[in-house]
């Protein structure tokens, strides 16, 4: 059997017998393909679950780099009681009550002095030299385990210490940013007595020797990140201190287009000039290749984050040819949602205009009015109070429903506003929301 073949039969009635097995194995989200085929320890579900019972967790330790972290650390510490045997600090010269409250929040936590060299990766590659056994987990000061998911990521380990006992692999919980997106790809966890390293000044994931993407799984463990709070950015500089060191990687490593990716998503202002923005566009443009690399490793990981980028600067720079060729990329990598929405964006901004350029027709018409067109000129009105809703021009809309209704047309617009004041109400957004203005 293998692990596919497991997880393909959980969902099923009676697949997996109801026992730990199928608890721990509920919690596994997606695999890599090279996990999926791996073979099992037993041939059928029933004797896996026998087994299980007898297996013990290899210890889990938690490793968090640190620098001035009192207001944030005994959060983090205090949340992964249930999941880790030993915490271990990486700290960079903190000045502050870093140290005294971690270990009021979880005594025993050791305390590794480690200057900081502008390299995320080298802080957390410290930690193998000192935990030689079981798993490191590593967790940034400002994020928390939810308390809902308490226990979860000791349990998942446990059962990939079970199934895939030898097979050297990188675990991601999900990390959701408070306020912001949600990432399931993390390669958080390592096994401590693993061959893979993290890479990177910045940005940092593991990989294996040859710089490949490690197989990977991804669990149902989430934790709340609160490190991109607008407040927070600002107070720790982490836009200058990211923006840095891409550029030092760049420049350390000129041909690696992944540096270009990131020093164009981190540094371009949100407030850029369009001469900025075309820049940043030819710039990235010129690093990326239009082939997805079959397997990402520390040279590739990008490309097609890199293809979505470009295409949020192209709708900056209103560049159509653009908007064309970097969706139909999107598509051919499997990124269907990205190359849908910068579709329909185009599509529907050319329909949008079309629509505006009928409104200013009918406003040119005006003048010919008569009265044996007033009844046609009424009906014309009521198409551009609709087409005016429909396309923005909200101006528009009730002068050009107030001349329909003069003519004795309009109904379909009183439909739609109708209409429209249901689908308001429904979404809280109607008139009795707010209170209205006298008069």
């Amino acid at each position: 059997m293998k692990f596919s073949d497991l997880l393909d039969l959980l969902p099923e009635p009676g697949g997996v017998p109801a026992s730990a097995l199928a608890d721990d194995l509920a919690l596994i989200t997606a695999v890599s393909p090279e996990l999926a085929d791996a073979p099992l320890p037993a041939a059928d579900a029933a004797a896996l679950a026998r087994g299980y019972v007898a297996h013990r967790a290899r210890p889990v330790t938690a490793v968090v780099l640190t620098a001035n972290e009192e207001e944030r650390i005994a959060a983090c510490l205090t949340a992964l009681a249930d999941d880790v045997d030993h915490c271990l600090l990486i700290d960079s010269g903190s000045t502050d009550g870093t140290a005294e409250q971690a270990l009021r929040a979880r005594p025993g936590t050791r305390i590794l002095s480690a200057p900081w060299a502008d390299d995320f990766s080298r802080q957390r590659n410290l930690a193998f030299g000192e935990v030689t056994e079981g798993w490191l987990c590593h967790v940034d000061a400002d994020e928390v385990l939810v308390a809902a998911h308490a226990g979860r990521l000791r349990r998942a380990l446990c059962l990939l210490d079970y199934l895939l006992a030898g097979r050297d692999l990188v675990v991601s919980p999900v990390i959701a940013d408070q306020g912001g997106p949600v990432y399931t790809n993390t390669q958080r966890v390592l096994r401590a007595d693993g061959s893979f390293r993290f890479r990177g000044p910045v940005h940092e994931h593991p990989y294996t020797p040859d710089g490949l993407a490690p197989p990977r799984v991804q669990v149902d463990v989430r934790f709340d990140h609160f490190g991109y709070l607008p407040e927070v950015i600002d107070e720790r500089r982490k836009r200058e201190l990211y923006v840095r060191l891409d550029r030092l990687a760049r420049a350390t490593e000129p041909d690696n287009p992944k540096w270009v990716y990131y020093e164009v998503r981190d540094g371009l202002d949100p407030a850029a000039s369009e001469e900025e923005v075309r820049s940043a566009f030819a710039l990235l443009a010129s690093a990326t290749g239009d082939t997805a690399p079959d397997r990402p490793g520390y040279r590739t990981e990008r490309t097609v984050d890199s293809w979505s980028l470009l295409c949020e600067l192209a709708v900056r720079l209103g560049d159509g040819d653009a908007l064309r060729t970097y969706p139909a990329l999107l598509a051919k990598a499997g990124r269907e949602v990205e190359a849908t929405y910068y579709r329909t964006l185009v599509e529907s901004s050319r329909l949008l205009g079309r629509l505006s350029a009928l409104v200013d027709s009918i406003t040119a018409v005006e003048s010919a009015e008569e009265p044996a067109n007033r009844h046609l000129m009424g009906r014309l009105y009521e198409l551009q109070s609709t087409l005016a809703l429909a396309s923005g021009r909200y101006e528009t809309v009730v002068p050009a429903y107030r001349k329909a209704t003069a003519r004795g047309a309009g109904r379909s617009v009183t439909e739609d506003f109708g209409m429209l004041a249901g689908v308001l109400a429904e979404t809280g957004g109607g008139a009795g929301s707010r209170p209205r203005p006298a008069g």
